[in-house]
């Protein structure tokens, strides 16, 4: 099991990587970026598709580094680890929900 979310964690931290170059790269672009360029973006199929499936692997991986953190350090400090998971989650479903929304509606 440990390989399979080593392996997880590596391929969404590179979505997340191509992510960012080319959020540099759009906002580096020369123009002004106003809300009809942003519009524009996010109706392009292509591009709604990669953002989705990059919002979603990082929300799961911060689920999975949450419940790795806690596994780890939730007994030093004397915290309940489910509890320590539990915020994970929500905050991490929470992500994805309001991205989702943004990207959709």
């Amino acid at each position: 099991m440990g390989i399979n979310q080593w392996i997880f964690q590596r391929l969404s931290n590179l979505a997340i990587v191509i992510f960012g170059l080319w959020l540099l790269v759009f906002l580096a672009s020369p123009g002004i970026i106003d809300f009809n360029v942003l519009q524009d973006l996010t109706s392009d199929t292509p591009t709604l598709i990669f953002f989705s499936i990059t919002l979603v692997l990082a929300g799961l991986n911060s689920i999975l580094a949450g419940w790795q953190i806690a596994g780890d350090y939730a007994d030093k400090f004397g915290l309940n680890q489910n509890l320590l998971v539990a915020i994970a989650v929500v905050v991490s479903l929470t992500y994805i929900a309001f991205g989702m929304y943004l990207l959709f509606f």
